[in-house]
């Protein structure tokens, strides 16, 4: 059965207060995306406590299964989202309010930017943005099929070269954690456009970029990354973080 429809259908079971609240966030959230727009707000974590469990499955006389089916599909609503809309990092409007006021207005490339969605909430923030990707998802899903805004075919280390010169800083969201161009674009940051802030949206040395370049990642302790991550709140197992690289 289809994983939305299966949803709905154990949410109308056991309407607890958390599981409503959890049901109207996922549903905002994913009309925003299926209209190719940037979700308005971020997510709540995602699930159902031993708690939250037992009073699903008691006050509404639901049996186990149906409630550990209905935390399983909550906690993998990102896999959803992701195979059906082509958006990896969870990002939201609020976030680049709050990017945009702590770090100004500024020109960014963004490299491997799939359909766009943080290009867009950039642009929709007041900065200009260059969005490029290598597209070469497209044949095995969404990503990069239906773009909230133009996207140049350009690999990462193409694209630096083509339009470093024109911006003043990267974004990297959720680069591929089986390829190594991540690592030989960072060695090319560094030895031709130090000068650029590299932002990366992603799970440290986990679900995105090679463990090749989290190990030669250089961390920058800037104070401002404190409220930007406060405005990107963890909602499920991968600990999306933002980071701001040299």
């Amino acid at each position: 059965m289809d994983y939305w429809v299966k949803l709905n259908q154990l949410a109308k079971r056991m309407p607890t207060p958390d599981i409503q609240a959890q049901m109207a966030a996922i549903t905002a959230f994913r009309e925003a995306v299926a209209k190719r727009q940037l979700p308005a707000r971020p997510l709540p974590r995602l699930g159902l406590s031993g708690e939250a469990m037992a009073e699903a499955q008691y006050r509404f006389d639901v049996p186990l299964a149906a409630v550990s089916a209905m935390d399983h599909l909550l906690r993998n609503f990102r896999q959803y989202i992701a195979y059906h809309y082509g958006m990896w990092a969870f990002v939201q409007q609020t976030l680049f309010a709050e990017w945009t006021a702590l770090f100004g207005p500024r020109r960014y490339l963004e490299v491997a930017a799939g359909n766009g969605y943080v290009s867009c909430g950039l642009r929709q923030a007041g900065n200009q943005v260059i969005a490029s990707d290598s597209l070469s998802w497209q044949g095995e899903n969404v990503t990069g099929r239906t773009p909230l805004l133009p996207v140049h075919r350009a690999g990462a280390s193409a694209a630096l070269w083509q339009w470093g010169d024109q911006v003043d800083a990267v974004v990297m969201a959720w680069s591929p954690d089986h390829e190594w161009s991540d690592a030989a674009f960072l060695k090319l940051l560094r030895a031709r456009f130090a000068r650029l802030d590299l932002f990366v949206i992603g799970e440290r040395f986990g679900a995105t970029n090679s463990q090749l370049f989290w190990q030669l990642a250089e961390f920058v302790p800037d104070r401002r990354l404190l409220p930007l991550n406060r405005a990107f709140p963890r909602f499920d197992a991968i600990n999306d973080r933002i980071y701001l690289i040299r």
